[in-house]
């Protein structure tokens, strides 16, 4: 079995193993039999609030995972924004580029949770003003990165700006485009990992799954939910199988893939190592409430594969 080896000595917060360019929400959960129909009204089960954002669930994943991490975010003044920083920071992440936006309103997002599945409505608030000009002031960090973490809650312009910097810079970068949105062929080039769905990948690639990874080896990695991921290592296509577990909430398991996989890497696994061990991360995540609720911590993730 794996062990993690000792961690590199960092010079200050500024050397990082990764970074999160990326958003922040607070959750607001609601449990029910089943979805109402248009014009209906049902009564729901349950309510809670959670902390989330896709950016910061991937940064947490990392971090609880071991990795030295850092977030590029933006936050509101509104009373949730400083809850979403302080919940990063106690999760041990660096949050010196969190940048706060007098009189605008945080990220959220409306979770619907029913028959063990989800449906979701994010609101951006202030992940729509993470513009380039403001990451501009994170480029020493990210220059410093082992990798970088990009999804799609924030500007596509911001997106393609991180994009284009790494890839000038040399940087390793991990993009989840999700939730889908339309971005040129050109920037999917330059990554280093693409991390759809299935869904995602047919519409940014317009091709089949099978196609699109052999046409983009050690680079496309699809996410299949229950049935795993698949990519392709240059010979063959590789299905990396997933952990069973029963689900008591699956959101955030992509995110906890995306946060998990790049931890491992940087930890020195090859890919389809990386992706094993980044799957059990999202079969343990499921197990709890809210998007951060399940995710691993390392001493759990490792106490799991010792048992497979």
């Amino acid at each position: 079995m794996w062990h993690w080896s000792e961690g590199k000595v960092h010079k200050g917060v500024e050397r990082m193993d990764i970074v999160v360019v990326g958003s922040l929400s607070t959750d607001f959960i609601v449990e029910a039999e089943r979805m109402p129909y248009k014009g209906e009204t049902i009564l729901g089960t349950n309510f809670s609030t959670a902390f989330g954002g896709k950016g910061a669930n991937q940064a947490v994943a990392a971090a609880r995972l071991e990795a030295e991490t850092a977030f590029v975010g933006a936050i509101g003044d509104d009373g949730f924004g400083e809850k979403l920083k302080t919940n990063l920071e106690q999760n041990g992440i660096f949050c010196g580029n969190v940048e706060t936006f007098t009189g605008e309103a945080s990220g959220t997002a409306h979770i619907n949770i029913y028959d063990n599945d989800n449906s979701i409505i994010v609101v951006p608030g202030t992940n729509r003003l993470l513009t380039p000009e403001v990451v501009a002031s994170a480029h020493p960090l990210l220059e410093e990165a082992d990798y970088v973490m990009l999804q799609n809650e924030i500007p596509v312009e911001t997106i393609k700006h991180v994009i284009d910097f790494c890839h000038e810079k040399g940087i390793k970068l991990i993009y989840n485009p999700a939730p889908f949105i339309p971005i040129e062929i050109e920037y999917l080039e330059k990554c280093t990992l693409i991390t759809p769905n299935e869904l995602e990948c047919n519409a940014l690639f317009g091709d089949d799954v099978s196609s699109a990874v052999m046409k983009h080896p050690n680079q496309l990695i699809v996410t299949r939910g229950e049935q795993g991921c698949l990519y392709h290592d240059g010979e063959t296509e590789v299905h990396v199988p997933s952990f069973k577990t029963t689900p008591v909430d699956t959101t955030g398991a992509g995110d906890t893939f995306n946060g998990a996989l790049a931890a491992f890497l940087v930890k020195g696994l090859d890919l389809g190592e990386a992706i094993r061990s980044a799957n059990m991360a999202a079969s343990l995540s499921i197990r709890a409430m809210g998007a951060q609720g399940g995710i691993p911590t390392l001493k759990e993730w490792q106490e799991a594969m010792d048992h497979v």
